[in-house]
């Protein structure tokens, strides 16, 4: 009697395990027949057992052919939504707060997970805990790229911080969406082309400058962030004496030097107004300030949005408004 008791016992186990995986599954393909194909949808959940094999910073890793528990310390969570993902771990935060997601994912995710800032250390528990089945790593986290790999097969991202295309791009191909990005880029450069068009029909050969003032230094940019939509993406005239940067894209300047470099135009990226501009004789002696052509943006916005899909999407409209709004009085 035991054993017919135990073996009944198992084969009801067995018989609700059966319905309960169908069930799942049929609520998986129902969401994925009725969601838009559109940045904000969920991944399709099916064949997520399937793997395939791909190359990336550290060789050959095999990944879910259709990964739903994306964990993201790379710095792509926004490109990873252009492709129709919804990370549950994310590495990007604000600036203000590395506890805090940014803004714009705020609206786009307000329940993923945030697990510090992914250009320095990130919180390893926390992403073991949320059981993903990918993640993608950038260099940053090279010294603990075994131990993520250990929680799930893990994308070494060889692209960082500066380098929004190029990571971009890899992410894309490695995730097999490279029609998507595709077909974002182009929108978006076809919109930097306009605003450039719109721009340039009245500032002609006028020139522009970054500059990031704090309490204690200024920092002249020449790529990379604002900088690199300002003279890349709008592709406008970059103004002479800009220095060579270090790896950052831009060089620390002294207020003596200032007075050498003269452009018609200059975004200014400060968080607040106690600078080491405020009262300075050669800051009010420039071309730009004098014909007051200083376009007003923050530090917190250039690190939490010019490097990412969304965000270069959103400032490229800010940016290229202000200026318009400005020099059409």
């Amino acid at each position: 009697m035991f054993s017919l008791k135990r073996i009944s016992f198992v084969g009801i186990a067995l018989f609700m395990m059966v319905m309960l995986y169908g069930c799942g599954n049929s609520r998986q393909e129902a969401q994925g027949e009725n969601s838009p194909p559109a940045v904000k949808s969920d991944p399709v959940a099916t064949n997520s057992s399937e793997t395939r094999t791909i190359k990336d910073a550290k060789g050959d890793v095999e990944i879910p052919v259709n990964p739903v528990r994306i964990a993201d310390v790379s710095g792509s969570t926004e490109e990873l939504l252009v492709l129709g993902y919804k990370p549950m771990i994310t590495g990007n935060t604000d600036m203000a707060n590395s506890l805090e997601i940014t803004p714009i994912l705020k609206k786009e995710l307000p329940n993923v997970t945030p697990v510090g800032w992914f250009q320095t250390e990130v919180n390893l528990e926390a992403i073991s805990a949320a059981s993903p089945d990918l993640i993608l790593a950038g260099p940053t986290q090279e010294k603990i790229y075994d131990q993520l790999n250990m929680i799930a097969p893990t994308v070494r991202v060889p692209y960082g911080f500066n380098a929004f295309r190029e990571r971009f791009a890899f992410v894309a191909e490695v995730l097999d969406k490279k029609t998507e990005m595709d077909e974002w880029l182009k929108t978006y450069d076809q919109r930097a082309q306009q605003l450039h068009d719109q721009i340039t029909k009245i500032t002609k050969e006028e020139t522009f400058a970054v500059i990031e003032a704090t309490e204690k230094e200024i920092r002249i940019y020449s790529r990379t962030g604002i900088a690199d939509m300002i003279f890349n993406d709008l592709g406008l005239l970059i103004a002479p004496g800009t220095p060579e940067p270090d790896p950052w894209g831009g060089k620390v300047t002294s207020l003596e030097a200032l007075s050498t470099f003269n452009p018609d135009h200059i975004i200014l990226l400060s968080d607040n107004d106690r600078n080491v501009l405020d009262q300075s004789k050669v800051w009010s002696s420039l071309k730009a300030v004098k014909s007051k052509n200083i376009y007003r943006m923050t530090s917190r916005q250039n690190y939490n949005e010019a490097f990412f899909a969304l965000g270069k999407e959103a400032l490229l409209e800010q940016i290229a408004e202000q200026i318009k709004e400005h020099i059409n009085k």
